[in-house]
């Protein structure tokens, strides 16, 4: 059952944190409403943001004004209360770069002004809310194949489950590390200073000095787009399933996958704004799904390049005005207009010169399931009725335009041009 402290928000109060493995959505009353571990596909473990289980929340006690911002270059977050006694900071973080199997959530509570009195609520729920693991000990559990360590709250208690007031004196700090992972936790927790500490500097190694019409939002999109791409190079469409696109409008998608048309815009935008990392995590994740799978290239993966799940209801409530969806129809959709965005991908890549050799061998699967089925009918970029979509058409014409400007001239042909 949800917790009603924490009710739905407006979609734009919302952060995103983000370590390329996973993603975690909080709220204005420093709710994490929802993350799915271990990986992004995985099922969620916080899923109230859907009207399901599973929270964990830090909130003044008292009556506050709540704002927030990011650290700039970076997916590191700071809720910020007004309350009538003083001022609380909450500084959150995934660790990042995050670790494949386990993921660590880091919390800063901090008393910029006068003392931090704050509630800290602890309830994860394997499974979409099905499963609720017992703590013991120094706080930790095990559940549905996840293991759970939480240190900087030793003095909790279970109530929904683990409860905590805290108390911050004015001018200091007060860190909670949660640990999530697929396996038992080995050694002893983390160090919250180091952990932090590791974090921002490898955020700091993460950006590129970017150079644009708009710096700040240029190196804030990176750090989202960076945020949501892994270590096998998949950059999955968001953290999240189900959020309405309009009210009611019957476009409820589960976007925790990698779209292989996005992936390679994104890579295109950073081989436009000299962002060669992005660009070369897309040629390496477009190019081994196309030699994996040819001309059955599949519109969309999961973050490791395994297939999408069929699409199922949670029988949760959703959010509202959206469903409870997840997993998706469009792995058995052909969209041709995917090679045309491979193509113009590899393109770029190779007039930036970073195009390797199996990248090479990617470019040329693509060409080649272009001539096999060019004529064949597809879903098209909106995913619809298999049809001879003019676009689909047109755009593996500009990808094979694009790929053969840089192909080298024949001998006869550059003669010709010297003369």
């Amino acid at each position: 059952m949800n917790d009603e402290r924490y009710p739905a928000q407006v979609l734009r109060e919302y952060a995103l944190l983000a370590d390329g493995e996973r993603g975690a959505v909080v709220g204005p009353r420093g709710e994490l409403c929802w993350m799915c571990a271990p990986l992004w596909d995985s099922d969620a473990i916080f899923a109230s943001l859907i009207g399901g289980a599973g929270v964990y929340a830090v909130t003044p006690r008292e009556r506050f004004v709540w704002s927030g911002a990011y650290e700039p270059g970076s997916l590191i977050w700071r809720s910020r209360w007004v309350t009538t006694p003083g001022i609380i900071e909450c500084r959150e973080a995934l660790a990042f770069p995050g670790e494949r199997g386990r993921a660590v959530l880091l919390r800063r509570i901090i008393a910029r002004h006068g003392d931090a009195r704050v509630q800290v609520v602890c309830d994860p729920r394997p499974g979409f809310g099905a499963c609720r693991p017992r703590f013991r000990g120094a706080w930790e559990a095990d559940g549905q194949g996840l293991w759970f360590r939480w240190t900087g709250a030793e003095k909790a208690r279970p109530g929904h489950g683990l409860e905590l007031e805290l108390t911050v004196p004015a001018g200091e700090h007060h860190d909670l590390v949660l640990e999530i992972a697929d396996r038992p936790p080995r050694g002893g927790p983390p160090d919250a200073g180091r952990a932090w500490h590791a974090t921002e500097q490898a955020w700091g190694r993460a950006m590129p000095r970017l150079h644009t019409i708009a710096d700040r939002d240029a190196h804030h999109a990176y750090a989202v787009m960076r945020g949501l791409t892994g270590a096998g190079g998949g950059m999955v469409a968001a953290a999240t399933t189900s959020l309405p696109e309009r009210s009611e409008a019957d476009r409820n998608y589960d976007y925790r996958y990698v779209w292989i048309r996005d992936q390679c815009y994104a890579g295109l935008a950073s081989a436009a704004a000299g962002a060669y990392p992005l660009l070369d995590d897309a040629v390496r994740f477009v190019g081994a799904r196309l030699l994996e799978d040819g001309p059955h290239l599949k519109p969309a993966y999961t973050g490791t390049g395994g297939p999408v799940p069929e699409q199922r209801r949670l029988d949760l409530p959703g959010y509202p005005g959206g469903y409870d969806l997840a997993g998706s129809r469009v792995t058995h959709q052909f969209q041709l207009d995917s090679f045309g965005d491979a193509l113009l991908l590899f393109a770029a890549a190779d007039r930036h010169d970073r195009l390797d050799a199996d990248g090479r061998r990617a470019l040329r699967t693509a060409v080649a399931a272009v001539e096999e089925r060019r004529r064949d009918p597809d879903a098209g970029i909106w995913e619809l009725d298999d049809r001879a979509w003019t676009h689909s058409r047109l755009n593996c014409a500009a990808g094979l335009l694009a790929v053969g400007e840089n192909a080298p001239s024949p001998p006869a042909t550059r003669a010709a041009s010297a003369r």
